[in-house]
């Protein structure tokens, strides 16, 4: 058991690198578009390349993962990511970074589409619930983390440094990797489906590309219709064609199985919960309260240390009782977590919000560590990383959707509340030319955001609320937690 702890050292980099790269990058594209004299369009487009991409090929990576030496594949994953951080840092232009976080994206996608299906291969039934809360800890870590080490990094040196300090630690991992990761042969030979490939390329990146730049172009604009119009019929192409597929990319039959749809279902609710609710706190400790990127990041800190350490215990304990009472108590916190977010102010204090961010630490890795356990336990070994697949790219789209969703609800109430509102959020720049206003004698526009804003993120938090609120309905109603005991052997 000790070898497959050690395994788990490259492994967990692999995945921490891949999540991280999302959050660090946020802090950078300032700087980034400095430095290319890019245009705000251009330079999100650095980080829509990688979500859209990653989105498209988690599928086919799991698949991949269950036909070869997952062990090579993944560590030539590693080299991959590795190598294409390399390549970002190098980068002449904003059209070339592009092109190589696409790349990225394809290395990514082959570490984060296996890390799931290694941990079911490193540790038998029954003894994987703490390494899934491993998997969580760094799930949640990574959001929190990434303003720090983006900021520090940023700051200190250049944007550069975001993408080389991917270098070594990708060689330190490949390096552990090869001495550690046990030979993980493949679990099945069978052609890969190109046509189902394509239908769910085009499903998934139409729906995507529509979530992540609908708020921008407007939901009603026929850029954003066209993208959902395109995206459901080659959605529901895809899915007919893997139930008549001799050899399918993804098993659709893998949703007949109980706990592995409700462990989904339960998990993206979370994520997009989540992601609608704490993406707008950056823009409060840095706007409102006038943060540092690297100084909001350590007031966003409770999160990753609380769900230190809860998700190992969870993860531990939904091996010995049923994960059923775990999985519902993990919504409650999340519940009282946002309830609690939905009274911060200006005065709000490091210490006052603390307590606020443990609470819903504590509810993700309740929820969480217990739920990848019983999805990963559920499904045959052979489709370990089919499932991984799924998951990853289920968990994704509830992320994007989850910003989007977010953006709507503060945006739609400060145009409530501010006459002419044009979609601004209170980033570090809109409110120093609003200070610099009302220290020229107009204080108004900035007194009418800041209020504004506060409500708003009060009315985020109150109309999130329900988000978890229906997770612990599924799971209530929904999970086999009994099931998950028969399969694990407790």
């Amino acid at each position: 058991m000790r070898s497959s702890w050690l395994a788990l050292i490259p492994i967990g980099l692999g995945l921490f690198m891949v999540l991280l790269d999302v959050s660090v990058l946020n802090v950078a594209l300032p700087s980034i578009a400095d430095d290319f004299n890019a245009k705000a369009s251009d330079v999100q487009w650095i980080l829509n390349a990688y979500t859209i991409t990653m989105v498209v090929l988690l599928v086919l990576a799991g698949k991949l993962g269950d036909m070869m030496r997952r062990d090579y594949y993944y560590m030539a994953g590693m080299v991959l990511f590795g190598l294409s951080s390399y390549l970002c840092a190098e980068a002449w232009n904003v059209g070339s970074l592009i092109a190589f976080r696409a790349l990225q994206a394809f290395g990514g996608a082959m570490l984060s589409g296996n890390v799931l299906a290694i941990m079911v291969e490193l540790f038998p039934p029954g003894k994987r619930g703490a390494a899934m809360g491993l998997n969580a800890i760094l799930t949640a870590s990574a959001f929190s983390l990434g303003p720090i080490i983006g900021g520090w990094l940023t700051t200190n040196l250049s944007w550069h440094w975001v993408f080389y300090i991917n270098v070594p630690v990708s060689v330190a991992a490949v390096s552990m990797a090869w001495l550690f990761l046990p030979p993980m042969p493949a679990k099945t030979k069978e052609p890969i489906d190109f046509i189902g490939l394509i239908l769910l390329s085009i499903g998934l990146g139409a729906l995507t590309l529509g979530i992540i730049k609908g708020q921008d172009w407007g939901w009603w604009n026929q850029k954003t219709l066209a993208c959902f119009i395109v995206a459901f019929p080659y959605l529901l192409a895809f899915a007919i064609r893997e139930l008549t597929c001799p050899y399918p990319l993804l098993d659709v039959s893998l949703f007949k199985i109980r706990n592995f749809t409700v462990g989904i279902m339960a998990l993206s609710i979370l994520f997009l919960g989540l992601a609608a609710s704490l993406f707008i706190l950056p823009f409060f400790l840095q706007g409102i309260k006038g943060l540092t990127a690297e100084e909001a990041g350590y007031w966003l800190v409770a999160i990753p240390l609380t769900n230190a350490f809860v998700s190992p215990l969870a993860g531990r304990l939904s091996d010995k009782m049923n994960p059923k009472y775990l999985m519902s108590i993990g919504p409650i916190f999340f519940v009282l977590g946002l309830y609690f977010l939905s009274t911060i102010d200006y005065d709000t204090g490091y210490w006052e919000l603390f307590p606020k961010l443990m609470t819903l630490g504590i509810g993700i890795g309740l929820l969480m560590s217990p739920a990848f356990n019983v999805i990963m336990a559920s499904v045959p070994p052979q489709k370990a990383g089919m499932a991984n697949g799924a998951v990853r790219t289920i968990n994704t789209l509830a992320q994007a959707l989850g910003v989007a969703i977010g953006g709507v609800l503060i945006t739609e109430k400060m145009k409530d509340l501010i006459p002419g509102y044009g979609n601004q959020l209170p980033d570090p720049g809109t409110m120093g030319m609003l200070k610099l206003l009302a220290v020229m004698g107009n204080p108004a526009p900035l007194v009418a955001m800041s209020d504004s804003f506060i409500e708003s993120l009060h009315y985020l938090f109150n109309s999130v609320l329900w988000l978890p609120l229906v997770s612990l309905v599924i799971v209530v109603l929904f999970l086999s937690g009994e099931e998950h005991l028969r399969r694990v052997g407790s």
